[in-house]
C-alpha cells in the first residue's frame, strides 16, 4: 500500500495535472482553448495562491504536462489529418478515474484543510 500511495502522490504533485483533466473532464479541446480555460480556471478560484498572480500555466510547461499525461494514459490527443491540422485533446477512462479518485480528497481537504478566502470582488466601474 505505501508503495502505490507513494506513486499516486508523485503523480499527483503535477503541478497542472487536476487543473488539465478538470478542463478536459466537461468536454474535448484543441490546444489554445485548453490553454486559456486552464488559465482562467487558475485566476479565478478562491485559492490566493492562485489569485497572487505567482501561479500561471505557460505554453511550454502546458506542452510538457500533456505529453507526459499522455504517456500516464490520462488524456489522448488527435490530430486531424487535413489541413489547417487542429489537435484535439480528451480525457480518458484512466483520467477519468483519477479525477474521480481526487474528489474524495477534496472533500477532504474541505473538512480539515485551512478555509478559503471568498473569490476577489471584481471591480464593475
Amino acid at each position: 500500500m505505501a508503495h502505490r500511495s507513494r506513486y499516486a502522490l508523485r503523480l499527483l504533485r503535477r503541478e497542472w495535472l487536476a487543473d488539465i483533466l478538470e478542463v478536459l473532464a466537461a468536454n474535448p479541446h484543441q490546444y489554445s482553448a485548453l490553454l486559456e480555460e486552464v488559465r482562467t480556471n487558475c485566476c479565478n478560484s478562491g485559492d490566493p495562491e492562485h489569485n497572487s498572480g505567482r501561479r500561471y500555466i505557460q505554453d511550454s510547461v502546458l506542452n510538457r504536462t500533456l505529453a507526459k499525461m499522455r504517456e500516464l494514459g490520462l488524456i489522448e490527443k488527435d490530430r486531424e489529418t487535413d489541413f489547417p491540422y487542429h489537435t484535439t485533446y480528451r480525457i480518458t477512462s484512466a483520467g477519468e478515474d483519477l479525477l474521480g479518485a481526487l474528489v474524495p480528497l477534496m472533500h477532504w481537504t474541505e473538512r480539515h484543510g485551512p478555509p478559503l478566502p471568498p473569490p476577489p470582488k471584481i471591480d464593475q466601474g
